[in-house]
């Protein structure tokens, strides 16, 4: 099924780390519906589980955000793989030392609102030569997965509902 548009949510604190300090180049996971679970039960497009389906995480993480839930799996979960990835940045020479110490008290100290999900609504036709198909072993499930590693800014729209 292959449309027009590729949906992907994000964390607000996400979409500034990689403006701020990845030079404005977003790494992000999509797919080609928003909510799976509008899609005919027979088609591929159903078979994208929650934990992948971009209107699901953003679910999840409306409703942590809205009820300060400081226990939260969604955003615990991003909060180690920010950390994980300021220290491979610095590592890699990608960041400084300063720039990944910001990185982490950021982490460590913003409000909930900063983990406000965004959903970016990306034109395929922008990034088709670059999209990557995530193999199924790193699927959440049987649908269709896609990572663009070196999305641009004006590649994509932010909305928040």
């Amino acid at each position: 099924m292959t449309g027009p548009l590729l949906y992907s949510t994000n964390v607000f604190l996400k979409l500034y780390i990689q403006k701020r300090y990845r030079a404005d180049i977003h790494f992000v996971w999509c797919g080609e519906l928003f909510d799976s679970r509008t899609a005919s039960r027979y088609s591929l497009g159903a078979l994208v589980p929650a934990s992948s389906n971009p209107a699901d995480i953003y679910r999840e993480l409306k409703r942590d955000v809205d009820s300060r839930d400081m226990h939260s799996a969604k955003i615990n979960a991003q909060k180690a793989s920010f950390k994980s990835l300021a220290i491979d940045w610095e590592a890699n020479g990608e960041i400084s030392a300063s720039d990944k110490a910001e990185i982490i008290t950021l982490i460590d100290t913003v409000s909930f609102d900063y983990w406000r999900p965004l959903i970016y609504v990306i034109p395929r036709a922008q990034v088709s030569t670059r999209l990557q198909h995530v193999s199924l072993a790193n699927r959440a499930g049987l649908g269709d997965e896609f990572i663009i590693s070196d999305l641009k800014s004006d590649e994509f729209d932010v909305i928040e509902l």
